[in-house]
């Protein structure tokens, strides 16, 4: 074994660059996106858990996430019997050894999602692509909305949420104090809400006053619960925050059924993800959605975040920084194709002063010589944007994790985001670079 030229390691290592998670292996900056994250402090002190991965390993999960589409636990037993999976996360477990840590794609994640820089990263794949890259003065924005994995919101299941989660605080503070359980007509609240959703047709009278009688009810609650901190204090810090936002839910639904308010500002429409709000889309099958949306900028294929936003925007103000970031990414924008919103007074006085040329329909009378030309311009704009930049949405979510996003929080839900956007491009520029790898070696 000792005079073999090449050791098995070594041979493993070619193969595994030949296989189609090779390729997309070729197509991804590990070095530099590691570089825009801090170590995790038990690799530092050598303290706590066995550090399988370091930082490359802990961002390769997460394209392996959304490449494969698989929960942690399935993820991580894929890992643990396929060699080439352990070489793109950047080990090579021995016949003996396994992982049985099955939470390490959920804590880089949250890890991953807590220093996650999004401008940074997206300027080291930039910088890595470039080369693979060719119509990089053409530029498409679209905005999109992916959306969170909850349960469609109503006032009365949100208000009976937060009168059952308060419940089950007071009653957990009364056993730590040592006193009995408390009569507060639970159950008979509970039948009631049961009742109404039991109901086939659900009128706005009978709504009304469903609602009204579970917002006296959980007012009591909050009174009581109270009384009980003012006296000891049993929450925890997680509780706490979690009231707070029921105090807010309350109050935002005290306002809309008695009339103090016209439009209620950051609207919370579910208690486990308090940061999401509605999203009005105005589209025939979905008119609300419920999660993050996000203005995305597409540069030969490959799709840049924009702007990622919970709270709703209006992606016409966003069409000059979308212009801007593509400078900033690839020093050059003559062309942009975005949707008739986009098309303000404001954005075609920017591009026409930075001789952009756009996909917008153009004001007032034109010059006879240049109007064929600049429609079928324009109609080659609308194609690519309607056909390559709308698709890859679509693209995304059926087939890279995006469609309904399960994370807890708003930090992972991001990572989750990111990473999914990512992996879709890195497929991508993986076929790109092999074909020029190819086209290389042969000339």
């Amino acid at each position: 074994m000792a005079n073999l030229l090449f050791s098995h390691q070594q041979l493993l290592h070619e193969k595994f660059l030949q296989t189609d998670l090779g390729k997309i292996y070729l197509a991804i900056p590990f070095d530099e996106l590691a570089a825009t994250l801090p170590r995790p402090a038990h690799s530092k002190s050598g303290l706590g858990r066995k550090p399988w991965f370091d930082v490359k390993g802990g961002i390769a999960l997460q394209f392996l996430k959304h490449y494969l589409q698989l929960s942690d636990e399935l993820l991580m037993q894929r890992i643990n019997t396929d060699w080439s999976m352990q070489l793109f996360c950047g080990i090579l477990l021995r016949p003996d050894e396994k992982i049985s840590d099955m939470n390490l794609p959920g804590w880089w994640r949250s890890y991953i999602g807590r220093h996650l820089n999004i401008d940074e990263m997206q300027k080291q794949f930039a910088a890595y692509w470039k080369p693979f890259m060719h119509a990089i003065n053409v530029g498409m924005q679209d905005a999109t909305c992916y959306e969170s994995r909850i349960s469609f919101p109503s006032d009365v299941k949100l208000i009976w949420n937060c009168c059952h989660q308060t419940y089950l605080m007071i009653q957990q503070s009364r056993k730590l104090l040592k006193l009995r359980k408390s009569r507060m007509n639970y159950l008979r609240q509970k039948q009631i809400f049961q009742s109404y959703q039991k109901t086939k047709k659900k009128t706005r009278r009978a709504e009304k006053k469903v609602r009204k009688k579970l917002l006296k009810f959980l007012l009591n609650l909050i009174e009581h619960l109270n009384r009980l901190q003012q006296k000891h204090q049993t929450l925890s810090q997680k509780q706490t925050s979690k009231m707070s936002h029921i105090i807010k839910v309350y109050e935002q639904q005290h306002g809309k059924l008695y009339g103090q308010v016209q439009e209620i500002k950051n609207r919370i429409v579910s208690l486990s993800k308090p940061y999401i709000r509605p999203i009005v889309r105005g589209k025939e099958t979905k008119t609300v959605e419920f999660g993050a949306k996000v203005n995305i900028l597409q540069v030969d294929g490959i799709n840049f975040i924009e702007h990622l936003s919970y709270d709703a925007f209006n992606e016409r103000t966003r069409m000059q920084s979308g212009i801007y970031l593509q400078r900033k990414l690839f020093g050059k924008c003559s062309h942009h194709s975005a949707d008739q919103i986009y098309a303000t007074n404001a954005n075609r006085k920017y591009c026409k002063q930075n001789n952009i040329v756009t996909n917008f329909t153009p004001k007032g009378k034109q010059k006879i010589q240049h109007i064929e030309q600049a429609a079928t311009l324009r109609k080659t704009l609308n194609i690519a944007r309607g056909t390559i930049l709308e698709g890859s949405f679509g693209n995304e979510k059926e087939n890279y994790f995006l469609k309904k996003i399960p994370a807890r929080n708003q930090t992972t839900e991001t990572c989750w985001i990111f990473f999914g956007i990512f992996t879709s491009n890195a497929v991508r520029m993986a076929d790109r670079i092999a074909a020029a790898q190819l086209h290389a070696r042969a000339a």
